[in-house]
Parts: C-alpha cells; sequence; structure tokens
C-alpha cells in the first residue's frame, strides 16, 4: 500500500511539473520584423485577382514593409513583404507566381503555404498576418 501512494505521489509531482511549464510553450513564431498593428480590410469585388488561386496582390502602407495576399484555393495567406533576413525597406519581396523572392538575399518564399523558406539564406518563414473571409471582405489583422 505505502509503494502505491508513492507511486501516486510522483505521478501528482510529475503531472504538476509538466503543467507549469506547459504554459511556456507558444505556437507562434516570434519575427524578426517589427510589430506593427494591423487592421486592414480588402473588398474582394474591387480585387479580382484575389479570386484566383495563386495571384500574389500587394498592398502598401499596410503591415510593417506592405503586405502581399494570395489565395490558395482553400483560404488566403497574408505576409509581411519584408525580408526578414534583410530587414531593410529597400528589401521588399517580390513575387514571381507563388515563390516570393527577395532582391537583397535571393531567399525564395513559399507564398502558397506558411511563407516557409524554400531556398537562401534566411532561416526565418515570413512574417504571416490572419486573413479571415467575410462575405466578400477580406480581413488582415495580428
Amino acid at each position: 500500500m505505502n509503494g502505491i501512494k508513492r507511486s501516486v505521489l510522483k505521478l501528482f509531482f510529475l503531472l504538476l511539473l509538466i503543467l507549469s511549464i506547459a504554459p511556456a510553450c507558444k505556437d507562434d513564431f516570434d519575427s524578426a520584423i517589427p510589430y506593427v498593428n494591423v487592421n486592414y480590410s480588402v473588398n474582394l469585388v474591387n480585387y479580382n485577382a484575389l479570386n484566383t488561386v495563386g495571384f500574389p496582390v500587394f498592398f502598401n502602407g499596410a503591415g510593417y514593409g506592405g503586405i502581399v495576399v494570395i489565395n490558395n484555393g482553400v483560404s488566403f495567406y497574408a505576409y509581411d513583404v519584408t525580408c526578414p533576413y534583410e530587414i531593410d525597406f529597400q528589401c521588399r519581396i517580390e513575387a514571381d507566381g507563388v515563390i516570393g523572392t527577395c532582391p537583397c538575399c535571393n531567399t525564395q518564399y513559399n507564398l502558397l503555404d506558411g511563407g516557409y523558406v524554400i531556398s537562401g539564406p534566411s532561416a526565418e518563414p515570413l512574417k504571416q498576418y490572419r486573413a479571415s473571409l467575410s462575405a466578400n471582405r477580406l480581413y488582415i489583422t495580428n
């Protein structure tokens, strides 16, 4: 009986340790791109290109260095166009179809699926913003 109490007590403390560490874990990636408040909306009636899969559309004046939005056929992705490797307003991501490329470091990013690095020196994906659709309006926020 005494061995069972010790086992239960050890299990309790192990569970307590796991629960105390869990809040320190987070899923969000901390980008090197400085935080700016983003609350931008796009009327899709005015931007027919966003109704086409794989066609990136750029918006200046939003995000840190501007935003590029792309429809992947299931949902929309919105990224800051500032390269996380070359954080410079002169190093804005340029799109060639579904591939975004930094003209300064030549890092290529996958615009259709999370902005992850395809090739180049950057170890960090593009800074991503939330894109949610309601009726004909796309809301981009952080």
